[in-house]
């Protein structure tokens, strides 16, 4: 289980002190897809940086099976894997399998499990077939699969999923999405952040909404639909037709 207390970023200049997250507290249970929404800047990345390590919260707590991560470093190079996706992270003169061999090696994966890892993360996002294909070669979706390829070769609890479909056609941006499933399906603990409402929809078990940088709503997507009273003729609202009527409270 994730668990999130209390967590504050601030950034401070010379002439200025801006506060991107403020006490957010919410958890993640095992198996759970939790999903973070909001507007462009309501915290959402430095959240997940936070969470991940790549980032010192200013104060707050993160733990993970009951342990403080602050406390034992360790739990978050072997509970915890980040997506970021993009178009960079990778050797694009090398093959996809050289670059998971050299992350496996920075993973500090046992040589004895490196292969086979290798494989089963080339397999899980439907890379093995092109495995010796250079990344330069690659569609920006199959570069989106093999970052996620590189995550699930840590084996962690944990996976962090940021705008893990942003750019990606629908077809591509489907077989993510199942991808995500399964592996949520298999027990994998997963924290996602989208500006897709039908992703999230199709995803979440629970949304976090996020404005200002402090959770405005943790809930059902049914109980933002409430919230938002929003109401259409014969049907109820849809999730972007309830998160845009929530928006401008969200940017306050």
């Amino acid at each position: 289980m994730l668990k999130v207390i209390n967590l504050t970023r601030e950034f401070v200049s010379k002439t200025d002190r801006f506060v991107a997250v403020k006490d957010v507290s919410f958890q993640v249970a095992t198996g759970q897809i939790v999903a973070l929404l909001g507007p462009n800047g309501a915290g959402k990345t430095t959240t997940v940086k936070m969470i991940a390590g790549y980032l010192s919260p200013t104060s707050g707590q993160v733990f993970i099976d009951g342990e403080d991560t602050s406390v034992s470093t360790n739990l978050l190079q072997d509970k915890i894997a980040t997506v970021f996706g993009g178009e960079l992270g990778f050797y694009a003169r090398a093959t996809a399998l050289d670059n998971l061999n050299f992350f496996a090696i920075l993973f500090k994966i046992p040589k004895n499990k490196r292969q086979k890892r290798i494989e089963s993360a080339l397999k899980n996002v439907k890379l093995f077939d092109v495995r010796n294909k250079k990344i330069g070669e690659f569609s920006r979706g199959m570069r989106q699969r093999l970052h996620i390829a590189r995550a699930l070769l840590k084996d962690t609890e944990i996976i962090l999923l940021d705008e893990p479909t942003s750019g990606l056609d629908v077809e591509i941006a489907h077989e993510i999405r199942e991808l995500v499933h399964d592996l949520a399906n298999s027990g994998k603990t997963i924290l996602l952040t989208s500006h897709t409402m039908s992703e999230v929809e199709s995803l979440a078990d629970r949304v976090l909404l996020i404005g200002a940088g402090q959770i405005a709503h943790d809930g059902t997507i049914e109980s933002i639909v409430k919230l938002s009273g929003v109401t259409k003729v014969n049907r109820p609202a849809t999730l972007e037709e309830s998160y845009l009527a929530l928006a401008d409270e969200l940017r306050r």
